[in-house]
């Protein structure tokens, strides 16, 4: 399968699963070199490409699609790609002469994925907007909030991954079968508001399209204990057995009955002044509780005891945790200039085809030269075609040899 890949925001990761799984990506960058150009934050290109788990597997070329001759080069690579997936604002593939219409008449069985903040119609589609937006308007921040009421963004970009380049994963997938089956391509046109709100709503929606209440911020014993050595640990027990076994590891058998509040994590308008100030007794005894034990020592006994528990890592704990370390999320690679490096592992563990890291991060316009050439441009013409800058090439003309990651089979 082979992929044309405009996406520099939310759509890389999405990409990168392909790649990792075996697909041609071929990523397309601007010509001349963006503004804000894909980056780890290092002190050179190669180094950053050396750890940018986002970018690898995958060949790069550079392109200015405001010239026709660019748009030219990419008609001819939609025409033997499998799929298209782009995240510019609605409309703006049209001004390039990219868009889905323009290619399905070059190749009527193009995949076309579009990701964008609102979606290709309603009244927001050109709107401007970053994934805390999405996440606003999707109803997610309304109920994520610190214990004191103020609004608090997630840690992580929900709605840039969940809400986009997982729903577009799914969907190039879904499309590709469809195709197989079929004979024909399609437009995907994914929102990452919807995605979010999708997401949001399959944790609370029914409730409140049944009742009418809505979710309620607010502290729950499901939550965050501080212990005796100032680090913290996370407790979730989200069946009657488990806040049973709970209660009896931490001494507090007098909450035992009062399951329906203690595991309570949707903390909606459901319960009455009764259940939350038991709730907030319960929280308020857990507290006291976690501070007479250390971390490791809870660990011990409530793991023990057959409970949800675990660490709250932090981002360095994380990276070397066991877990992880025993899943191969993070791999140590064997870069031809850097030596040993590391990365981020697959996610995905596929038992007879697994996802391969099969090479480093492309450089800048890396793949420039070779592409054209497979596309039966003379070295003569990619010369005048980069003084013209129509594209733009590595600092060398003819492509190095692939950076092969040993050590990465996932």
């Amino acid at each position: 399968m082979t992929v044309l890949d405009l996406t520099k925001g939310a759509g890389r990761y999405c990409t990168m699963i392909l790649a990792d799984m075996g697909a041609e990506v071929i990523k397309v960058e601007e010509a001349p070199k963006a503004r804000f150009p894909r980056s780890v934050q290092a002190e050179t290109e190669t180094k950053s490409a050396a750890y940018d788990s986002t970018e690898r597997n995958k060949k790069a070329i550079a392109l200015n699609l405001k010239r026709k001759e660019a748009q030219d080069i990419f008609h001819k690579l939609a025409e033997r790609a499998d799929v298209v997936i782009e995240e510019f604002r609605p409309g703006m593939t049209e001004i390039l002469g990219i868009d889905y219409n323009t290619l399905r008449r070059i190749n009527p069985g193009i995949v076309y994925c579009s990701i964008s903040g609102y979606g290709q119609t309603g009244r927001n589609r050109r709107q401007p907007g970053h994934d805390p937006n999405y996440e606003a308007v999707a109803g997610v921040l309304g109920i994520t909030r610190t214990s004191t009421g103020q609004h608090a963004l997630p840690g992580l970009p929900i709605a840039d991954v969940a809400g986009g380049s997982l729903q577009a994963t799914i969907g190039i997938l879904l499309s590709i079968i469809a195709r197989q089956k079929y004979g024909v391509g399609q437009f995907i046109d994914i929102s990452m508001t919807d995605g979010v709100f999708s997401v949001m709503a399959w944790r609370y929606g029914a409730d409140y399209l049944a009742t009418g209440l809505q979710p309620k911020p607010g502290e729950r014993p499901a939550h965050v204990y501080r212990t005796k050595d100032s680090k913290y640990i996370s407790i979730c027990p989200a069946e009657p057995w488990m806040w049973e076994k709970l209660c009896r590891a931490l001494g507090t058998e007098q909450f035992i009955p009062y399951a329906m509040e203690g595991m309570a994590m949707r903390a909606t308008t459901h319960y009455d002044e009764q259940a939350q100030q038991k709730r907030r007794e319960i929280v308020s005894a857990f507290r006291k509780v976690f501070r007479t034990k250390t971390r490791d020592e809870w660990l011990d006994l409530l793991i023990g005891a057959d409970t949800c528990v675990a660490p709250v890592n932090s981002f360095k704990d994380a990276f070397s945790s066991p877990q992880v370390v025993d899943r191969e999320m993070v791999v140590e690679l064997k870069h031809p200039t850097l030596g040993p490096v590391k990365q981020v592992g697959i996610p995905i563990k596929l038992s007879e085809t697994p996802g391969k890291i099969r090479s480093f991060a492309p450089l800048y316009g890396e793949h420039t030269y070779q592409v054209l050439k497979e596309l039966g441009y003379e070295a003569e013409q990619i010369e005048n075609l980069r003084e013209q800058g129509v594209i733009s090439c590595a600092q060398f003309v003819e492509p190095r040899d692939p950076s092969r990651a040993e050590g990465s089979r996932a």
